[in-house]
């Protein structure tokens, strides 16, 4: 009787047992299909460029997404946008979706001097800062040449995360750049010993310019005012209702876009 009663508590126990290696490996499962299939997500800036809904964002902020918003509208509402062109080696993208907003205009660079006062408007950390536009005020402190125009300049105002694919605006409100990352000061301090501070860069409107041309896109360049006095309020105020956020979102089960850029020269996407 006793033998019985031993075997019989030894069949509960390994049944227990096997139940509870059950119970984990389906957490274990369950846990590893809810990573598979997480949201992946970047958010970064856009602005109009043309009134019948095209806008221009950084190609890095969108690439390997399945889907682009672009917002936030009236009572938080976002619209799907579609990719209509890209650039790799410039990084730009072009964007088309159904929304009613003014465009702004564009600047030449020939006209652009450095030391040109320049304002960036755009989502700076949106999951620390929240997803409120910010504007920022600097100058054109150069434009960066490595044996032949790269086609970039640097900038002193202030970028962060979420600002890429913003534009930069000279005090008139014309666009004279986009804006495409920043050093990586950490990573340089390491190698140099020296802590960088603010240093920007942008992609020039020459380039921005010969990017819209060729995929048709009808847009307004405006001369520089070189006495307009910089009121920064005045140009934010301006020029706020044609800047948007981008939120791309690599959604489970949909196919992914273009291969990722190279990491080079020690720059970081100013996107989050």
């Amino acid at each position: 009787m006793k033998n019985s009663r031993s075997n019989i508590g030894s069949i509960i126990d390994v049944t227990s047992l096997l139940f509870r290696v059950w119970i984990c490996f389906w957490i274990l499962s369950a846990s590893i299909v809810a990573a598979q299939t997480k949201v992946q997500m970047s958010i970064g800036t856009a602005f109009v460029v043309n009134p019948q809904g095209y806008l221009v964002t950084a190609y890095h902020v969108i690439r390997d997404k399945s889907q682009i918003l672009v917002g936030p509208f009236e009572t938080n509402r976002w619209r799907v946008a579609r990719v209509v062109k890209i650039d790799v080696s410039k990084d730009l993208a072009l964007l088309e979706a159904r929304i009613e907003r003014p465009a702004l205009s564009m600047a030449l660079w020939s006209e652009v001097p450095i030391g040109l006062e320049a304002l960036v408007i755009g989502y700076p950390q949106p999951r620390v800062q929240g997803l409120s536009k910010k504007v920022t005020l600097g100058i054109v402190n150069g434009v960066r040449i490595e044996g032949v125009d790269t086609g970039y300049f640097q900038l002193s105002a202030e970028v962060q995360k979420g600002n890429s694919g913003g534009p930069v605006l000279a005090p008139n409100g014309a666009v004279i750049g986009v804006v495409l990352s920043k050093l990586n000061a950490l990573s340089l301090a390491e190698k140099t010993g020296d802590l960088a501070q603010n240093v920007n860069y942008a992609l020039k409107s020459s380039s921005l310019l010969q990017f819209l041309n060729e995929a048709g896109i009808e847009i307004e360049v405006r001369p520089l005012d070189m006495s307009q006095a910089v009121r920064p309020f005045e140009t934010y105020r301006k020029a706020e209702a044609s800047v948007l956020a981008v939120i791309a979102r690599d959604l489970p089960n949909k196919p992914r876009g273009k291969p990722a850029l190279p990491d080079t020269l020690n720059l970081v996407p100013a996107d989050q």
